[in-house]
């Protein structure tokens, strides 16, 4: 992680730092161009903390040490082109939102939804707008491993479709707000047939919450606090990136999507 600047590594690790490791990297941000010249016990009597929470602040930002916390603060007084800073600024947002992820992963597992996709008849898969690209690719995914998946991103198709499915069936809903009118609307004229549904959204006590069996839910850009940046479909597929490389795991699957893969070599 030696090429990430501090300003990056702050935007991946702020929600883990404690109050005082807090005070230390507000400290940091204002007195950039000194701090690497001062010794741990300075900069700890100046913050007001102890040198082990300068120590522990700085391997929570993945520095090995406060010397290696010193030098690579050093170079980076050295200019860059504003295309740099937005380059190392955009790199630092996506470690951010895939940390992050990660750790709202940890509250249901994604390998819920593998299982679900492995003893289901046919997976539907819901989006709308950019929500409906990942959904089209997340069924692709599926196509290749032979799983019988299809994705449906306009509502007449969503509601025709949901009239069909039965309980062996399974939809996996994508959308931002969960609160996508279209896909609420499918979800509950599926749930009359007993279809098993799946959410995936970054929002919680949303009204697809209702309609659902399983909800899963990713990180947004609210927790980036900069209205430049915008891609709201990053944590989405960051989420069937995982789900894609449980589901490989298994043999058949893996050996379907080589062949198909193969094909295409052809």
């Amino acid at each position: 992680m030696n090429h990430t600047t501090f300003k990056n590594r702050l935007h991946i690790w702020e929600y883990a730092l404690s109050t005082s490791e807090k005070k230390i990297a507000n400290y940091v941000l204002n007195n950039i161009d000194s701090v690497p010249f001062e010794s741990i016990s300075d900069l700890s009597n100046k913050i007001g903390t102890s040198p082990s929470t300068i120590t522990r602040f700085c391997r929570k930002l993945e520095y090995n040490s406060y010397v290696e916390f010193q030098t690579l603060l050093k170079t980076e007084a050295i200019k860059t082109t504003d295309y740099d800073d937005i380059a190392e600024k955009v790199i630092g947002y996506y470690q951010l939102t895939l940390n992050y992820s990660k750790s709202i992963f940890q509250k249901v597992s994604p390998e819920v939804l593998v299982n679900d996709i492995k003893h289901s008849n046919k997976i539907v898969i819901l989006g709308i707008g950019s929500s409906g690209l990942t959904a089209t690719e997340f069924a692709l995914r599926l196509n290749r491993m032979g799983i019988n998946s299809v994705a449906l991103t306009d509502s007449y198709t969503m509601f025709a479709q949901a009239v069909l499915l039965n309980s062996d069936d399974l939809i996996i809903a994508i959308t931002n707000s969960g609160e996508t009118p279209e896909i609420i609307k499918t979800c509950r004229v599926a749930k009359k047939n007993r279809v098993k549904i799946a959410a995936i959204t970054k929002r919680s006590n949303s009204s697809i919450s209702e309609t659902t069996d399983t909800i899963f839910y990713t990180s947004g850009n609210e927790i980036l606090k900069d209205d430049k940046f915008y891609n709201e479909q990053l944590s989405f597929l960051f989420f069937i990136d995982l789900i894609t490389y449980h589901l490989l795991k298994n043999n058949t699957y893996n050996e379907n999507y080589k062949k198909v893969l193969q094909v295409w070599k052809e």
